[in-house]
């Protein structure tokens, strides 16, 4: 049992892993491009109900905790091997093993070892000799970065809903969760950041909450009832009432228009009659904000009146204010600002998260270990038939060849 639970330990954990499932993949991707445009969704929408790729994903995430696992038993072992508690499984965890039939001359190599910048330890018939510093926690948190970064792309593909609504300044909020907030105001501003040159925030009091009102902008993401939120497009919520010769009891609604950028049109069609209204906002003169409008709150529309499809009228109305001409009446008593949203539940965006965290420290630990402080280290192991000298290099391993091979001649000639 033990030896086919290392098989299966051995697999699982094998390096081959990754690449052969990147692979499969790979191939799928090839293979769907050849019938739709929408490859990567395709593939997303495959995997999302088919058990057998879902699976077959998961292998990454599950040879990366593996991997782990492998590493901190061959950590352990290896400080357990410099210390002389183990000989097991000794030289499959170093570069080079040697065997003489010598005994060392321990002043002597105590000497050198000081002289090339080695810590040295001498622990019942062991020599251990090393410098630097290793570099486990590098392996560790690359380990978990991928461990992250896939298990994040799993959760994602296998359980991602997206919601879209309107959320209307001074309007309740509802998330997909059925948690429920007030929209009490919507700002856009400009911003002085290297990224973003405007800043969007959504003040929202979340109902019940003691803590006061969450600002919800473009980035980072925020959640709201369990679900990241996403602003996508701005409008315009508008309070409408319209009025006609041949239409004497009128016609009043609240609208959301989609229509940023400026010059960006949106209809409103009046239910029962022939007549449609093309709403747009008037592009900006030239050195004037494009969004200032919306910045302001002070909207000005442009507005063209449509009976069936001739085009009666276009002017423009301002909000709170009206037009009047033969017999029409177009009234906006109230503007509000709104923002097109989505509500993503998918918590596979905060395993990605930790894999970006994990793989900057990965990066900044590694690059100083590697190039001033690589661990490097040399055993030696008395019997009485002689001397194993076991020895290894994370880095440096060509000053470490020298100081290693000058060793064994110093046991050599000691032996002679």
């Amino acid at each position: 049992m033990k030896r086919l639970f290392r098989v299966l330990f051995a697999a699982a954990s094998s390096r081959a892993v990754p690449p052969v499932v990147i692979g499969l993949f790979f191939l799928f991707y090839i293979g769907i491009a050849f019938f739709t445009d929408e490859t990567l969704i395709t593939l997303m929408a495959f995997t999302r109900k088919s058990m057998i790729l879902a699976a077959l994903l998961a292998l990454i995430p599950l040879n990366r905790a593996l991997r782990l696992v492998g590493e901190t038993v061959r950590f352990r072992k290896m400080r357990r091997a410099m210390s002389g508690k183990t000989k097991e499984g000794v030289s499959e965890m170093f570069d080079e093993v040697v065997e003489l039939s010598a005994s060392a001359a321990h002043a002597d190599m105590e000497n050198r070892f000081a002289a090339a910048g080695y810590k040295m330890v001498r622990s019942g018939n062991v020599i251990a000799a090393w410098r630097g510093i290793s570099n486990f926690p590098v392996r560790l948190l690359f380990l978990s970065g991928t461990f992250c970064l896939f298990t994040g792309i799993l959760v994602t593909t296998t359980s991602r809903n997206a919601y879209r609504q309107m959320v209307v300044e001074g309007e309740p909020l509802k998330a997909p969760d059925g948690s429920n907030g007030l929209v009490e105001r919507i700002t856009l501003a400009n911003a002085n950041g290297p990224i973003l040159k405007k800043t969007l925030t959504m003040e929202v009091t979340p109902t019940g909450s003691t803590s006061g009102k969450r600002r919800f902008g473009i980035y980072p993401p925020s959640r709201f009832g369990g679900a990241f939120v996403y602003p996508r497009y701005l409008g315009l919520a508008l309070h409408l009432r319209f009025t006609a010769p041949d239409m004497p009891a009128g016609y009043e609604t609240h609208n959301s228009l989609n229509v940023y950028p400026p010059g960006k049109e949106e209809n409103v069609v009046i239910p029962g009659s022939p007549y449609r209204i093309v709403f747009s906002i008037p592009e900006p003169e030239n050195g004037i904000e494009r969004y200032i409008s919306y910045m302001s709150g002070v909207v000005t529309l442009r507005f063209k009146l449509l009976k069936e499809k001739e085009v009666l009228f276009a002017e423009t109305v301002s909000g709170g204010g009206s037009f009047v001409r033969d017999g029409f009446r177009l009234e906006i008593p109230d503007v509000r600002r709104l923002v097109v949203t989505d509500f993503i539940e998918d918590n596979g965006v905060l395993f990605i998260w930790w894999a970006a965290i994990f793989f900057c420290a990965a990066g900044v630990l590694w690059v100083p270990i590697r190039l001033l402080f690589p661990r490097r280290g040399i055993l030696f192991r008395f019997d009485q038939d002689g001397t194993t000298v076991y020895s290894f290099a994370e880095g440096g391993a060509r000053k470490h060849a020298g100081v290693f091979h000058e060793m064994l001649d110093m046991i050599d000639v000691k032996e002679r």
